[in-house]
């Protein structure tokens, strides 16, 4: 069985987690092209990416995702000359699909992310599986503390559970629900007038958040990448 883990930061650090003191009430987010925005403040993005994975016409297999950090450490601003504000990107994850990944036997997965420096929860695997009326759900497994520099990307012995995604019946056909190892929500993932939103429903400690946020984007990719369109286009090209 896989080890589980949970959302709340104690049991994060209990799993050799070190959370940032940075803590994070929920909030919604919303993808728009290459940027990730919230809600509540639309002007200033807080992730992007290299590459729109919303695209049919992206045939990149591997998307870079940043972390756009709005605050300058004090020794940044003395030593490099720049002032408190000033954006700046770091990235954190690399989004993989392997090309012609559902004929290949050499790869982890056929979606799957890599931490791009060690201080992020470590490498994701996304795994799927055909629900009732043909609705995929995912879990999304977790080999703590793995970068994109290690080989093996993932230790099938010490993979945990990070979060189960599932069609939310109740509420629609283009929601999921995102919940942690012990099955308590953390996210309400949907689709409304073709804006992809991300409702993040409890607090957590940035590295979770990104990790939620990458695994929402690759999840979305998922979709174009697995829609009638996209394997049209691919068998014509």
């Amino acid at each position: 069985m896989p080890k589980t883990m949970d959302s709340d930061t104690e049991s994060y650090e209990k799993t050799g987690g070190n959370p940032s003191n940075d803590i994070f009430e929920p909030a919604v987010l919303f993808l728009s092209g290459r940027f990730v925005f919230a809600e509540a403040a639309t002007s200033t993005p807080l992730y992007q990416l290299n590459s729109d994975i919303r695209s049919i016409s992206n045939k990149d297999s591997s998307v870079a995702v940043e972390r756009v950090e709005h605050s300058v450490p004090e020794l940044e601003i003395e030593t490099e000359g720049v002032t408190d504000g000033t954006p700046r990107s770091r990235r954190l994850f690399n989004l993989v699909h392997p090309v012609n990944a559902q004929y290949r036997t050499d790869i982890p997965a056929r979606y799957y992310i890599t931490s791009a420096v060690p201080d992020m929860v470590g490498n994701i695997r996304l795994e799927t599986s055909e629900a009732r009326l043909r609705r995929t759900s995912f879990k999304v497994m977790l080999s703590p503390k793995k970068t994109s520099s290690n080989k093996p990307f993932f230790d099938e012995g010490t993979q945990e559970l990070l979060f189960d995604i599932r069609p939310n019946w109740k509420v629609g056909r283009n929601c999921y629900k995102w919940s942690d190892s012990n099955g308590r929500q953390v996210a309400v993932d949907e689709k409304e007038d073709d804006r992809c939103k991300l409702s993040i429903t409890r607090i957590m400690p940035q590295e979770l958040r990104d990790a939620l946020v990458a695994t929402w984007l690759l999840r979305l990719w998922h979709d174009t990448a697995e829609s009638k369109q996209a394997k049209r286009e691919c068998k014509l090209a």
